[in-house]
């Protein structure tokens, strides 16, 4: 079989835990985050245009194995990851506790399984005492027998020790019989091996026509994890991280569980998972209409046509819907790298939508146009009318206290209309004027690298935002740094061009 390329998520001791949690575990490993992490991997990726058709778990997949109710955090990891639909091979770390239970979770004894054409060798190497390990006569001769039945196959090593270069260190990371085992990968033709157990890791290194890769640890800063591209006897490895590279960012724009939209974001994981990625600060900035309106009234937008809606819920409710209500809970999470605030839109007359007492207590307002009187989807509205009527809500908006325009020119592509290209210098110097950011947002989203550059060359602070709606948006910032990257900003004057609020 001829093999056909493939993409490969690589993650090396996620050491996850939930039920399983004990009592002094250790303080550097973000373990509750592993299964995130992993998915936030997967995230990362796919907006890369990668889609990965195998996820390689490189052991120590739970904390401590032997501890109260591991086995259930091991089902919940392998059915988390299997449920995606993704082949997903796994071998045992020292970590793990009974190896079977990996094998049989994960469908991946120890042993030969081909994928795409390629053979991956799964080893299950032995514990022999005092943390030492080392492989099987059965291990030793699996490459040697895997390479006469399959000839011509690429073959890829796959465990949990670390093979080669030496590691010194007091601790025993490698196998025992490390140099046998690559005495027999070098006969046998083995193209990579791959281990992890090593947290720093170990970068490509090839060894007798073998290139040996110790992938570091995903629990631990920077949360690194590895994409594999095989096509045929050719392979390439890029290293990720999950941690923000640049200090000083800020999200101006993630939703927390009181959005209808929302599906996996809350404050308090927000904030965990910010802190832990390395963004400096993050801002709560919850929709306006989606706290003074019933689901069924925010999502028809009627409100910005019919003020008796409005009306209602500003003078019918003793809390304008759950306006109070969120105002106590935002102010709440406000502290040292959070801050609060609210998008808002307009109504049809050019109102904000945004009761006087509603005005105070925010760190900051987001403007958005999620729609235009009169506008309507698929409506067959000119082109040329619908960039009168943007501009006009554009004004509109930058007459309030609005401190970032969210997600610019967004309402053009929701409408299947072009983008006005010929309006991003002027949109870019009316927010300068302003002192308005513009935001840089990737959900449901595709950021213009021409508005940018209008945006730099006219002086308009840039806000990164996330709008994230789940967690795996939350303090992933890799696409907003990308494009500043490609517009010609360099990492040491990017934190200049940003808008943070005070």
């Amino acid at each position: 079989m001829n093999p056909s390329p493939l993409d490969v998520l690589i993650v090396a001791d996620p050491h996850y835990t939930a039920l399983a949690r004990q009592a002094g575990e250790d303080s550097a490993r973000q373990t509750t985050l592993a299964l995130m992490l992993i998915q936030k991997a997967l995230w990362r990726l796919r907006n890369q245009g990668i889609t990965p058709g195998l996820i390689l778990l490189l052991g120590d997949l739970v904390d401590d194995g032997d501890a109260p109710r591991s086995v259930n955090d091991l089902m919940h990891l392998a059915g988390a990851l299997l449920k995606t639909g993704i082949r997903v091979l796994a071998v045992p770390g020292n970590h793990d506790g009974d190896p079977a239970r990996v094998a049989q979770f994960f469908g991946s004894e120890p042993g030969l399984h081909l994928v795409n054409g390629y053979g991956f060798l799964l080893f299950a190497d032995q514990h022999v005492g005092n943390e030492h390990y080392a492989r099987t006569a059965e291990g030793l001769a699996l490459p040697a027998q895997a390479a006469a039945q399959h000839p011509g196959v690429p073959l890829i090593a796959v465990q949990h020790h670390p093979i080669h270069p030496t590691i010194s260190a007091p601790y025993p990371y490698m196998l025992d019989n490390s140099g046998e085992v690559a005495a027999g990968y070098r006969e046998a033709g083995v193209k990579l091996s791959l281990s992890g157990h090593y947290h720093p890791g170990q970068a490509a290194t090839v060894h007798e026509g073998v290139t040996y890769v110790t992938t570091p640890a995903l629990a631990e800063a920077p949360f690194t994890f590895q994409h594999l591209r095989l096509d045929g006897e050719k392979f390439e490895i890029t290293t990720h991280t999950l941690q923000i590279e640049v200090p000083g960012l800020c999200d101006v724009h993630c939703h927390s569980e009181f959005a209808y939209c929302a599906t996996s974001v809350s404050a308090g994981l927000n904030r965990m998972l910010a802190e832990n990625l390395g963004l400096t600060m993050l801002c709560l900035t919850e929709h306006a209409f989606h706290l003074y309106f019933p689901a069924d009234v925010a999502w028809s937008y009627e409100w910005q046509r019919d003020r008796s809606l409005v009306d209602a819920a500003w003078n019918d409710s003793p809390g304008r819907g759950r306006m109070a209500t969120y105002k106590r809970f935002a102010a709440a999470q406000r502290g040292p790298g959070v801050r609060i605030g609210l998008e808002v839109d307009l109504m049809a007359g050019g109102e904000l939508l945004l009761h006087p007492d509603d005005f105070a207590g925010w760190d900051l307002l987001v403007g958005a146009i999620h729609e235009i009187d009169c506008v309507r989807k698929g409506g067959g509205t000119p082109q040329a009318v619908m960039e009168r009527l943007f501009m006009h809500d554009l004004e509109r908006l930058l007459s309030y206290p609005i401190k970032v325009l969210a997600h610019p020119f967004r309402i053009f592509a929701w409408h299947k209309m072009d983008r006005p290209v010929h309006l991003f210098r002027e949109v870019a110097e009316t927010l300068a004027r302003a002192g308005v950011a513009a935001e840089i947002n990737y959900h449901v989203n595709q950021p213009d690298p021409a508005f940018l550059r209008a945006c730099l060359e006219a002086g308009t602070k840039i806000a990164f935002g996330s709008d994230a709606h789940r967690f795996e948006e939350v303090a992933e910032c890799y696409q907003h740094l990308k494009l500043l990257r490609e517009a010609g900003v360099e990492t040491k004057d990017i934190a200049r061009h940003l808008y943070v609020p005070d």
